[in-house]
């Protein structure tokens, strides 16, 4: 357990037998630290809680064996620059679609896995519900279309037009990773104290310092879904101000809050990732409350006023920890009551 110890918080160190429960396994997180020399890097992740002491931790250590398979997925918008013949594995096809396949005929499936790194061609899965086979993508500028190999013969396959998904699967090697800002999928098992990661999926993200400003302040919004409708807008009208980002997603309630903070903020000690204002904001999803028809009354709230008291407290004294300028943002008002699955009382919003 040595070499975990080395990446725990001082507090933690007496408290290493509760993490070897921790499962680190099929977890998502970002990636941080790479250092080939000892084949590891730093997984941020939403925070775990050791099962007996229920510490949080939310930065780890952990190490990838030596034949890692690391598998990069990239959603695109059409088959646009793919050469065939490729690997590609279409799914989301339904009764009408697998009959026409069936028997030879052009079909429309709905998803499109596209590996690059080959494979296995094994034909029509699942009733020709699924089919894996060679891709020779249609030429044009954005081609959503081409030919599969199907019992030798070449039969039309296009995607459909609303609600497609074209994922491109690209093999890496461990040297790729320190090359640009991921987000990652491991499979991993604790072996002798360590996290050793034996497959990993990785989303490219941004690198923030090749589109900030560095003369102007980095500001963070934390919030919930009103605030993903106006993050362009504030964006746009921030452009020359300041350099503005969000939070991943939904910041949901306090508890989501508290579990993520350290995720949300990412690696602030680096230069240029620091934060100088930090505008957050919980309460909607706190609210909500269960409905009884019958009786025509609202139940507990999610999350109660006391606990959300306290879960603040503990979240602001993760972004404390930031040196940014922190600016609490009052929770959105509740202008008629909600009495659906996710029930919210008029008023209920008022002082919070």
């Amino acid at each position: 357990m040595k070499y975990l110890a080395c990446f725990l918080p001082v507090h933690a160190v007496l408290t290493l037998v509760a993490w070897s429960q921790v499962e680190l396994n099929e977890v998502t997180g970002n990636i941080y630290g790479v250092d080939p020399t000892t084949q590891t890097f730093e997984l941020l992740k939403e925070t775990e809680y050791a099962p007996k002491t229920n510490l949080g931790q939310s930065r780890f250590r952990v190490r990838w064996a030596q034949d890692v398979k690391i598998i990069k997925v990239e959603e695109r918008k059409s088959f646009s620059g793919i050469k065939g013949p490729v690997l590609t594995h279409f799914q989301g096809i339904d009764d009408a679609n697998a009959k026409a396949m069936s028997e030879g005929q052009p079909f429309v499936a709905r998803v499109a896995v596209v590996h690059l790194g080959g494979g296995k061609a094994t034909g029509p899965e699942q009733g020709h519900r699924k089919i894996v086979s060679h891709l020779t993508p249609d030429l044009g500028e954005t081609p959503k279309s081409g030919l599969v190999d199907l019992n030798g013969q070449p039969v039309r396959v296009t995607l459909r037009q609303r609600h497609a998904r074209i994922y491109v699967h690209e093999p890496l090697t461990p040297a790729d990773l320190e090359k640009g800002f991921w987000k990652v999928t491991i499979q991993s098992e604790q072996v002798d104290g360590h996290f050793v990661v034996h497959e990993m999926e990785v989303r490219a993200l941004e690198d923030p310092r090749k589109t900030d400003d560095p003369n102007l302040p980095r500001v963070l919004v934390v919030g919930d879904s009103i605030s993903m409708n106006y993050h362009e807008s504030a964006r746009a009208a921030l452009k020359g101000v300041a350099n503005y980002h969000r939070n991943e997603g939904n910041s949901f309630s306090t508890v989501q809050g508290i579990r993520n903070m350290d995720l949300w903020l990412g690696n602030y000690q680096e230069e240029r990732l620091g934060w100088d204002v930090i505008q957050f904001n919980h309460g909607l999803h706190d609210l909500k409350q269960s409905y009884d028809q019958t009786t025509e009354t609202f139940g507990n709230f999610a999350v109660s006023l006391e606990t959300y008291k306290e879960n603040l407290v503990k979240e602001i004294a993760i972004l404390k920890k930031t040196g940014a300028k922190l600016i609490w943002c009052s929770t959105t008002p509740i202008p008629q009551s909600n009495k659906g699955k996710y029930a919210r009382r008029k008023g209920s919003s008022e002082g919070v």
